[in-house]
């Protein structure tokens, strides 16, 4: 079954190079074998056709839409408004659609910055995916590709358009939220519930099968399964997420972490080859950020029956790597208080 097309958006301010980079881009996409769709979005009203020809004649005359074709491609022309979402549809074909522009969307981003014109950064790291710079990236932790690499970043993109098949991902959403004083699924971030703000972005990486454990409630686009010993804490909710997901690798993250960088997940699922890799920095092991193997479900139970209940119980029972990261810690961080859950609204606030 072909999963859906995978979306990145292709960001930066005016001049920076975006129309460019994406023209030199899909000659070296279609040589990987990826079927590449275009969305770009004008700020300005724009024509569709060229004055004279039937169709421009057609909507200046008060049609409401037209169509042209032949017997390979068709052009269609509707007066009335339409979002991302429902431009996306109409390429089911694709492999990759490439967004030009939406730099304050959902969607994972290049970042493209240029000397004299854009040396700073406008995305929410939390959507970035790499840096495409002539200079030197401003923000550590993130990829930076020249623009003149296009067969490295293609090789890039083919290789994230890809990065979800064969795997399942886990969102931890239990406990008992003492310290935070209500759910923190059901806390609002990001315009949504925490919790489908998470499956949101995880389905973004091209995982189709998304558990939730722990959480008694019900989400759009996941599967909710219950703890099977309640009140474990964190491997608890691995044990039932494991035993549930239905891909041998899953990616594991905490519901109260919502802004971990694109870069950084898919760094891990790229990178990810057997037992457990979690994400470090600063020498600081950040354990439900990590790649699991399914099989791993035998010892998150033998580890509950004896004294030892944490997740870093696993380090020593499977083959174990920490890839380092030197983005801004808070976007690695969880939210256990109000105080830090505001903290974390103010970091999602920015940029945007």
């Amino acid at each position: 079954m072909k999963q859906s097309p995978c979306i990145v958006a292709v960001s930066g301010i005016k001049n920076t190079g975006k129309t460019r980079l994406i023209e030199r881009l899909l000659p070296e996409l279609t040589a990987h074998g990826l079927h590449t769709a275009v969305i770009k979005h004008d700020g300005h009203r724009f024509e569709p056709d060229r004055p004279g020809t039937d169709s421009f004649r057609f909507l200046s005359a008060g049609a409401v839409g037209t169509v042209v074709f032949d017997v390979e491609k068709y052009q269609l022309v509707r007066r009335v408004s339409v979002g991302e979402d429902a431009l996306i549809a109409q390429f089911p074909e694709a492999d990759l659609i490439l967004l030009e522009g939406f730099k304050h969307s959902r969607f994972p981003k290049l970042e493209l910055l240029r000397a004299g014109v854009s040396e700073k950064p406008v995305c929410h790291p939390a959507a970035r995916l790499a840096f495409v710079s002539d200079a030197e990236a401003p923000e550590p932790g993130f990829p930076c590709f020249s623009p003149d690499d296009t067969e490295a970043l293609a090789g890039t993109l083919r290789d994230f358009v890809f990065c979800g098949s064969g795997f399942s991902a886990i969102l931890l959403a239990g406990g008992k939220s003492s310290r935070m004083g209500s759910s923190k699924a059901e806390l609002p971030f990001g315009g949504k519930r925490m919790i489908d703000h998470q499956v949101q972005r995880l389905s973004l990486l091209g995982i189709e099968d998304i558990v939730v454990a722990g959480y008694a409630g019900e989400v759009n686009g996941a599967r909710c399964v219950p703890d099977e010993q309640p009140h474990l804490g964190p491997l608890g909710g691995l044990k039932s997420g494991l035993s549930a997901a239905e891909n041998g690798k899953c990616l594991v993250l905490s519901v109260d972490a919502p802004l971990v960088p694109f870069a950084v997940l898919f760094e891990l699922m790229r990178r990810h080859r057997s037992g457990v890799t979690v994400a470090e920095h600063d020498g600081q092991i950040e354990p439900l950020i990590g790649v699991y193997d399914r099989s791993l479900a035998d010892a998150c139970d033998a580890l509950l029956k004896g004294d030892r209940t944490g997740v870093r119980g696993l380090f020593d029972r499977a083959d174990f790597q920490a890839l380092h990261f030197e983005v801004d810690p808070l976007l690695l961080s969880n939210c256990n208080t109000p105080e830090e859950y505001a903290r974390m609204c103010a970091l999602q606030n920015e940029n945007i």
